[in-house]
């Protein structure tokens, strides 16, 4: 049986971009301040989508706009550089946040409307095992088939990612937090 739960969260065009990272966390592990540096970048890449994609990353991450997103996230300039070179490294689907020529990456480059934001997350089962395994009797010189076999299931055509080949983080916590919009 399939279940739905909806959540309805408030936002508003300042926080939207921080509120959705935070909500995508258990997937990007960052900190709040890398969260708060690339939500304005993706804001910016939104803002600016009009330029030519490899002029806007070479804009977004200018001088001025560096500047523009230290001011709005009240950092330095030291610790924005070093919150830069940490998004290039973290990975989200094999691919970086940031690459080495400043394209975000293709799935944070989400554009909520007047409505808002809608999220839908699908949690496909999976296992824990890497691989098929086989148990055999060791005796057994015929081919006989397997006493016990383990499979991982496939995923369901629908989905663009396929969760079973994703780590299974087992015992960590996640942090979420979402806060509501200032009034």
């Amino acid at each position: 049986m399939r279940q739905r739960k909806v959540i309805s969260l408030p936002t508003n065009q300042s926080k939207i971009y921080r509120q959705i990272l935070a909500f995508m966390n258990f997937m990007l592990n960052i900190t709040p301040q890398e969260r708060d540096v690339l939500a304005e970048i993706i804001r910016l890449n939104n803002e600016y989508s009009a330029l030519p994609l490899e002029k806007r990353a070479k804009f977004i991450l200018s001088k001025d706009m560096r500047k523009e997103i230290r001011e709005l996230v009240k950092i330095e300039e030291k610790q924005f550089n070093v919150i830069i070179s940490r998004l290039k490294k973290k990975l989200l689907f094999n691919k970086p946040l940031l690459d080495d020529n400043n394209f975000l990456h293709p799935e944070l480059c989400y554009l909520p409307d007047s409505d808002g934001f809608k999220i839908e997350v699908n949690l496909v089962m999976t296992s824990t095992k890497s691989s098929v395994v086989s148990i055999m009797p060791e005796e057994s010189q015929e081919l006989q088939e397997p006493l016990d076999t383990t499979t991982i299931p496939q995923p369901p055509v629908e989905y663009k990612h396929d969760a079973s080949k994703a780590p299974v983080l087992e015992e960590e916590e996640f942090d979420i937090e979402i806060n509501l919009p200032d009034e």
